[in-house]
């Protein structure tokens, strides 16, 4: 769940789709990139897939002529016998009159799980997203997204995830974001309708290294689907090429 993504995915299709620019064939190099991270806790929308444990995330991608494909993996806590999660993704990405949008496919893995009669955990998400950059210096930006799956991590039913997102570029080489989403869940199989999630980060880049800190929390019904108190800090660092 990338979020991340590939964990925030208005911030990683918007990045997508700015910078795809397509080399003459379809696979140069230039059209590749690769991604590793190491977190001090791996959230998705507000709650623990590591089970406040450190992760380790890596992926790839390619983009086309707007289009891309990707696939991520990361360390996570076993909810039965999983080892660890992998994502495949793919979509289509433009800009019209200045506003950024993708339309996107998400399938989560999670390779090892028990199978048999436990449910399946495996899922998928389809939606897309919208994201504006104004002028300035500080270079604010908004975004928005919305991904659906018909049947939520381990078969927990219909389950729709709203994302707002708000960036800014600071002094010294900063950035800071905003998120704020609404996961909603059947409550026939969760017990609740949804829940609330927020964050906050700040970034800066090292040579090829970022790094990020950040604090994320959800409302009392984040805490009940997650069984305990969702808020923490984070660090992340991460590379790519």
């Amino acid at each position: 769940m990338k979020k991340t993504f590939i964990s925030l995915l208005v911030a990683s299709t918007l990045s997508v789709a700015a910078t795809t620019a397509s080399a003459a064939g379809v696979l140069d190099k230039e059209n590749f990139s690769a991604n590793i991270a190491v977190t001090s806790d791996y959230l998705f929308r507000g709650i623990t897939l590591s089970n406040g444990d450190g992760a380790v995330s890596g992926g790839f991608d390619w983009g086309y002529n707007g289009f891309y494909l990707g696939t991520w993996a990361s360390s996570i806590s076993a909810v039965e016998t999983e080892s660890f999660e992998i994502d495949y993704y793919g979509g289509y990405t433009g800009e019209v009159s200045g506003i950024a949008y993708s339309l996107d496919f998400i399938y989560y893995d999670y390779p090892g799980e028990a199978g048999g009669t436990t449910p399946d955990l495996e899922y998928y998400e389809y939606g897309g997203s919208l994201g504006y950059t104004f002028a300035g210096d500080m270079e604010p930006t908004i975004g928005l997204s919305v991904l659906h799956s018909p049947d939520f991590f381990a078969e927990t039913g219909s389950a729709t995830a709203i994302e707002g997102s708000f960036g800014l570029s600071l002094p010294m080489g900063l950035s800071a974001g905003l998120t704020y989403g609404n996961q909603d869940l059947d409550k026939s199989k969760n017990g609740i309708s949804g829940y609330k999630y927020y964050g906050v980060s700040v970034s800066k880049t090292f040579g090829i290294a970022d790094f990020t800190v950040g604090y994320s929390d959800t409302d009392s019904d984040g805490d009940t689907f997650q069984g305990s108190d969702t808020d923490t800090f984070y660090i992340t660092i991460s590379s790519s090429i």
